[in-house]
């Protein structure tokens, strides 16, 4: 997955996944594809939200966003 997109891009590519999982008449096929990327997705939203998790811990503890 593409370290580079963005949080708000990744959940706006998560919905249209979703859209897409729901018409039933996606095959089998293009299903797994897109519930692998919407794995890779996800996985990308967990690791951006314990890293502002992290920043505001900081800035509470210290003060600063400096690491």
């Amino acid at each position: 997955m593409n370290e580079k997109v963005t949080f708000e891009q990744s959940l706006e590519r998560l919905s249209q996944i979703s859209t897409a999982m729901n018409d039933s008449g996606l095959p089998l096929e293009e299903s797994l594809k897109l519930y692998g990327e919407a794995v890779g997705l996800i996985d990308v939203c967990k690791r951006r939200i314990e890293s502002a998790k992290l920043t505001v811990e900081r800035i509470e503890t210290n003060g600063t966003t400096t690491a």
